[in-house]
């Protein structure tokens, strides 16, 4: 493979870009700046890409991504009023097609994947996959027996047909409360602690299927590891 077309796949910009950086001696392989961007490249071979000085590790693609997001971002490609969680991302995975898998609210925090998968971002965010979200909910009321029954009894939503209950939720502290849900309703953590009576004041994902956050920095990323994408289905087992 040609060196320009390898900085393409990884997401470093337009043919012309590519070469430029390499023309322009920003690019090396293996620690050997190479300013041909015809010169023939190994992939498998390679160790150690640098591009304009900074060191990056060879994209496996399609990506599979974690990231702990912040409050005040939005989970959008064009936000209105706070900044796109994408900008927590390199800006080369923009160039990739990289998707947020569902979205998290401004204020909500914690576990969100991306992928430049199609058909995982579908599967993970479809109501026929039924991958349970798992929530740490802090309340503005103490939390109660009645409230933790109610939740799992399952409440109706407005403009809902069907009761929506929870699929586990424990007390964690006197207004915190550990919750999993399913479905992927409009606010549905938050509306449905309002309908059973008490109020939302922060949400923080905890886990998504058998992913979890673990003690990743918040506005860190990481890739997802074999083992997580085979127990989510996908990848080897």
């Amino acid at each position: 493979m040609e060196l320009y077309r390898l900085l393409q796949q990884q997401g470093f910009g337009s043919r012309k870009e590519c070469r430029q950086l390499i023309s322009y001696g920003l690019v090396a392989v293996d620690g050997e700046v190479i300013d041909d961007w015809r010169a023939p490249v190994a992939v498998e071979s390679i160790s150690t890409l640098t591009v304009d000085g900074e060191d990056w590790p060879l994209l496996r693609l399609p990506l599979y991504l974690l990231l702990h997001k912040p409050a005040n971002y939005e989970t959008s490609h064009q936000p209105m009023h706070h900044p796109s969680v994408y900008r927590l991302l390199p800006e080369q995975f923009s160039r990739l097609d990289v998707s947020a898998v569902g979205r998290l609210d401004v204020d909500t925090t914690g576990l969100l994947l991306f992928s430049s998968d199609g058909q995982f971002v579908h599967a993970m965010t479809s109501p026929k996959k039924q991958v349970a979200k798992l929530y740490r909910v802090t309340t503005k009321h103490p939390v109660t027996a009645e409230l933790l029954q109610r939740l799992r009894d399952g409440v109706l939503l407005h403009d809902e047909n069907e009761t929506l209950a929870a699929e586990q939720v424990e007390q964690v502290a006197e207004c915190v409360l550990d919750m999993a849900i399913t479905q992927g309703k409009y606010h549905q953590v938050k509306r449905m602690v309002a309908a059973a009576g008490n109020r939302v004041e922060q949400l923080h994902r905890l886990a998504l299927g058998a992913v979890t956050l673990g003690d990743l920095a918040e506005g860190e990323w990481r890739h997802l590891t074999a083992a997580e994408l085979a127990a989510l289905g996908f990848g080897p087992a």
